[in-house]
């Protein structure tokens, strides 16, 4: 396997206790064992805005919140670089074929063309990719 690519469906699962899932888990142990993992530079926004959010519902508190983000801060993964212009047409073809969001067309196009394993737990994500032929990590 060259890599995985994760989006924040995974790690929502790792940083909120009501999220927690095991395919999420399986993946950071495959992190952790050394398997490269890799994420759009929307990835940190992502999850950023989830943890906020999360704290302005009560689900976390700001202490939790701020180590939640330090942890994040110290995981192993590769920032890949934004789109380009060139790529507006990809993301267009994706959104539209497959219904997916900006965000999510952004995730796939960066799993099938640098071969990464689409890990995600995001049903028309996993839906797109599959009809893509990407290959992926998904929930049992």
């Amino acid at each position: 396997m060259k890599g995985i690519v994760i989006d924040a469906s995974i790690a929502a699962s790792w940083l909120l206790t009501d999220k927690s899932n095991e395919t999420a888990h399986s993946v950071l142990g495959q992190m952790q064992a050394g398997t490269p993992v890799s994420v759009p530079s929307l990835w940190l926004l992502e999850i950023t805005n989830l943890l906020f959010t999360a704290e302005r519902r009560r689900r976390l508190d700001r202490s939790q919140r701020n180590a939640a983000l330090g942890w994040v801060e110290q995981l192993s993964v590769t920032i890949l670089a934004p789109p380009m212009q060139t790529d507006l047409k990809t993301l267009q073809h994706y959104a539209e074929k497959h219904q997916l969001t900006a965000y999510d067309a952004e995730y796939l196009r960066v799993a099938k063309e640098q071969k990464l394993v689409l890990a995600t737990l995001d049903g028309n994500l996993l839906a797109a990719a599959k009809r893509e032929k990407v290959q992926v990590i998904a929930p049992a």
